[in-house]
Parts: structure tokens; C-alpha cells; sequence
């Protein structure tokens, strides 16, 4: 049955609670102050992160010793120029002898397990934050853009409220309020509010702007102007966790040329999509699905775990309410079949 203006929220039709139309300043006064926007999606941005330290340690933890021990001295000039170089970013440390290393690694992912669960979650993404930058900036040839961006998301969720959704502190929560009554809280319930909702502006600008510049980019690039590019990093050794997947997926020109132009232009028109919400839906799902391919084909999977964790927060919580409504609705039906 299609949703009617009146079954909608009133930050979505335009209109004041009290019924009259809001004009563009009242309406985006509106959706900053009037709830936590993005409840979903700074969720499952929290849970991706903490997936993404948990990689890094699963991944890695063979090759320790050389990319952050005892035998990755030929790493130290880079950490020497590099501006991460202080006191604040010391939890790791290069003569950390390999059994120090391998508990400093197990104690990083158990941080990013209770980011996954959701377990007083800024304090852990402000550790996890800091471990992961005194890892990365240990091991700085080690990493790709993914350090950056997980970066940058785990900054910016230390000012979103990402334990709304999904875990243990909402539930801590609910059965406090259930048993006590709702608590005093030491910070303004409004002030917390605007705090979430420009933090969730502000990933979502950091988004646009990394893909329109990437995308931009690309479109001056003569290898992606002929449709050529991916055809090389798919035949690269170092971007080839299954080489015989990749040489079948660039074995049709066709498919060279497709994905090539595609990642351009959605990249390029990503910030117009975004003004509908029938093409947001597409937007998303088409870079969801572009991150996917890289982090497959290429191994990239914690930049491409970053970035769909940051792609989610276009996503608007009706949009996921509504799809997990249906979800349920399908899950029943098959147990009553």
C-alpha cells in the first residue's frame, strides 16, 4: 500500500508538527533539532568500523613481526616523518617484543568486537580510534586509503549517538528507563541531539566530497576515458586475492568498458542522486555495490568496509524501518507456509 504525506514524519513532507508549511530554513532548523537523524545508519557505521579493526588484526596477524615487530625496521624513516609521530599515538610501539604485540593486537580487536556490540561506545571508539592511528602509523607502507577513511569515520563517530540501533547500551537503556523511570542526563537532551545530526552532516559532506573528487579525477584520466583502467589493477599481483576471478571478469571488453564508465559517473552524479529519494536508494546501492566489487576483486576490504559503513548514512531510517518490515513479513509468511 503506498505511504501517504499523513503517515510520514513531518521533517519529510515539509510540514511543522503544527501543520503549516516550513520554509527551507525552517526545515532544516527542523531536521537538526527535532530528532536523531541517521539512527541506522550511524549503527551500522559503528558495526562496520569495528568489523574493519577486527580485519586488520585477523588479516595481518601472520605477518606481525614484519609490518609492525621486530623485523619491520626498514619502516622506520616513515615513521619518523610521519605527523602521527607523538605521545598520544604510542600504544604500539616498534620494539614491542612479538608476544607484547600479538596482546596488543588481541586487546585492539577485542575493542573493535565491542564496537560491533555496541558496549559504551564512544569510550571504545575513542580508544579504538587511538590504537588504530598508533597502528597505522606504525606500519605506514602496510596500509592503503583505508586508514584514512577509517580515520575519518571513527573521528566523526565519536560525536554520533551509533548505539541507538543494535546494541547492548540501548538495551542497557531500555531496562533502566523500564525499571527506574527515564534519568536525568548530564548533557541536554538537545544539545546532544544537534551534536549527532552536524556530525551526521558532516560524513555525509566528507562522502560527497571524496567521490566527487575521486570521480573527478578519474574523468581526466586518459585510461578511464577509454574505458581501459580497471583492466589493470585486476592483473596486478598486489591487487589480486583471486586471480582467476579477476581474469574472468575482464575477459569481456565489455564489461572493462562498463565498469570503468560506471564508477566515473556514479561518482560524478553521486551528489544529484542524493536529492531524490527514489535515485538516493540507487545511489547508494550502486556505490554499496561498487565498494563490494573492490574490496572482492582487489582485497581491499577494509577501505571498502569503511566506505560502505559510511555510505549507509544516506539511508533514511523509514527507508530501513520499511525494509525490515518486509523482511519480517517475508519470514513469516514462509513459516506459516
Amino acid at each position: 500500500m503506498a505511504t501517504t504525506d499523513s503517515a510520514l514524519p513531518a521533517h519529510a513532507t515539509g510540514a511543522h508538527p503544527g501543520g503549516e508549511r516550513l520554509s527551507v530554513a525552517g526545515r532544516v532548523e527542523s531536521w537538526i533539532i527535532d530528532g536523531k537523524r541517521a539512527q541506522y545508519g550511524t549503527s551500522i557505521l559503528r558495526i562496520l568500523l569495528g568489523l574493519c579493526a577486527m580485519a586488520i588484526v585477523v588479516t595481518n596477524f601472520g605477518d606481525r613481526r614484519y609490518i609492525w615487530g621486530t623485523a619491520s625496521g626498514w619502516a622506520q624513516p616513515y615513521r619518523d616523518d610521519s605527523i602521527w609521530n607523538f605521545w598520544l599515538f604510542r600504544f604500539f610501539g616498534a620494539g614491542d617484543p612479538d608476544p607484547l604485540l600479538a596482546a596488543k593486537l588481541i586487546v585492539f580487536a577485542v575493542f573493535g568486537a565491542l564496537m560491533v556490540l555496541g558496549w559504551r561506545t564512544r569510550f571504545v571508539t575513542l580508544v579504538t580510534l587511538l590504537m588504530f592511528t598508533s597502528l597505522a602509523a606504525l606500519g605506514p607502507t602496510s596500509s592503503d586509503s583505508a586508514d584514512n577513511a577509517m580515520r575519518i569515520m571513527l573521528i566523526y563517530s565519536l560525536f554520533t549517538d551509533g548505539s541507538l540501533k543494535w546494541s547492548l547500551d540501548a538495551r542497557r537503556r531500555r531496562r533502566i528507563t523500564e525499571r527506574t523511570g527515564p534519568r536525568r542526563a548530564l548533557v541536554p537532551a538537545w544539545f546532544g541531539t544537534i551534536v549527532h545530526n552536524l556530525a551526521v552532516v558532516a560524513i555525509g559532506a566528507q562522502v560527497i566530497i571524496i567521490y566527487l573528487i575521486a570521480g573527478v579525477a578519474k574523468a581526466r584520466g586518459p585510461l578511464w576515458q577509454n574505458g581501459t583502467a580497471i583492466y589493470y589493477p585486476m592483473h596486478s599481483e598486489n591487487f589480486s586475492p583471486w586471480p582467476a576471478l579477476n581474469s574472468l571478469l575482464v575477459s569481456n571488453d565489455m564489461m572493462v568498458h562498463l565498469i570503468s564508465w560506471g564508477s566515473v559517473a556514479i561518482q560524478v552524479i553521486f551528489p544529484l542522486l542524493l536529492l531524490n529519494r527514489w535515485t538516493r536508494k540507487l545511489a547508494v546501492l550502486g556505490m554499496i555495490g561498487m565498494h563490494a566489487g573492490i574490496g572482492i576483486f582487489l582485497g581491499l576490504s577494509v577501505f571498502s568496509l569503511a566506505m560502505v559503513a559510511a555510505d549507509v548514512i544516506f539511508l533514511r531510517d523509514s527507508t530501513i524501518d520499511g525494509a525490515l518490515s518486509w523482511l519480517r513479513r517475508r519470514r513469516e509468511s514462509a513459516r506459516n507456509a
